[in-house]
């Protein structure tokens, strides 16, 4: 008994007298975030999750459904457009004067968006399906807002200025359109310039997250990178369904399908910058 309990003594003397680096590894979230298997596997995950509705619904009314889904879900929310544009303008001018001193905001506010059109956008009632669910995009856009809520507590290394390199700038005029989101309840051209306050965007994630992505690339990398990486990857996701609209969604208007362009392209340039910024900097 005295030598079993002695020897018990000896192996746990030995376990702490080891070296760090033998111990069991703990789980290291910054090396997790790295890989982007990580990030696949969060994206593919809400893939397998159908749609809910109250009412039946064939295989072949899912392109209905979806329209159905993007034409209702916001119209309750419409009156909140203008709150979104003038927090986001005010958000751009202080991050832009004192950087990372305002980080922490500047992601919460996107990360409680992101969490509001999660919902807002994806969960409706109509009287063909009842109350519909798209969990698949309400997952995607809600696990995004939820990346961006450890940046709000570690804000001291994003939004670190720096010389703006000009060529970043190309993906402006794509982010004011998304920003404008120029089109009317029937998602036909409608230039009006009352919409720069009153459009879809900080509403529809299609609209929000190209501005977002923009405005993270030009301080790209000192930036969250793990809600970045994410937003890029469900942007250009959704960015790839909404280029389809017109062949899988009846009625789908042609001009909704060009204001995608904005979120396909930018978030496809936010997935590619931690690959060219590398390369420019090398032919400096």
């Amino acid at each position: 008994m005295l030598a079993a309990k002695w020897e018990t003594r000896k192996l746990t003397l030995l376990y702490w007298n080891m070296p760090q680096e033998m111990n069991m590894p703990a789980l290291d979230l910054r090396m997790l975030t790295s890989k982007w298997w990580f990030y696949f596997l969060l994206f593919l995950v809400p893939l397998f999750v159908p749609p809910y509705t109250s009412e039946p619904l064939a295989y072949d009314q899912v392109g209905e459904l979806m329209g159905v889904v993007l034409r209702e879900a916001l119209k309750p929310y419409g009156w909140w457009a203008p709150v979104f544009h003038i927090i986001t303008i005010f958000l751009v001018i202080l991050v832009w004067k004192f950087n990372w001193k305002v980080s922490r905001y500047f992601y919460a506010y996107f990360a409680l968006d992101s969490i509001f059109m999660a919902f807002a956008q994806n969960i409706v009632f109509t009287e063909k399906f009842g109350l519909v669910i798209v969990f698949s995009n309400l997952l995607h856009v809600f696990i995004t807002g939820i990346l961006f809520v450890p940046a709000i507590f570690r804000p001291e290394n994003d939004f670190v200025p720096s010389k703006l390199e000009k060529w970043r700038l190309w993906a402006a005029p794509l982010a004011i359109l998304a920003f404008w989101a120029p089109m009317d309840a029937l998602g036909q051209p409608d230039f009006s310039p009352m919409l720069l306050l009153t459009s879809a965007y900080g509403l529809a994630f299609c609209f929000t997250a190209p501005v977002l992505i923009f405005i993270l690339s030009l301080y790209f990398p000192n930036v969250y990178k793990p809600a970045y990486r994410f937003l890029c990857l469900v942007g250009a996701y959704i960015g790839v369904l909404n280029l389809m609209g017109p062949l899988t969604i009846p009625g789908y208007p042609v001009w909704v399908t060009f204001l995608h362009i904005p979120l396909f392209s930018i978030s496809i340039y936010g997935l590619a910058l931690e690959k060219i910024r590398p390369a420019l900097t090398m032919q400096v």
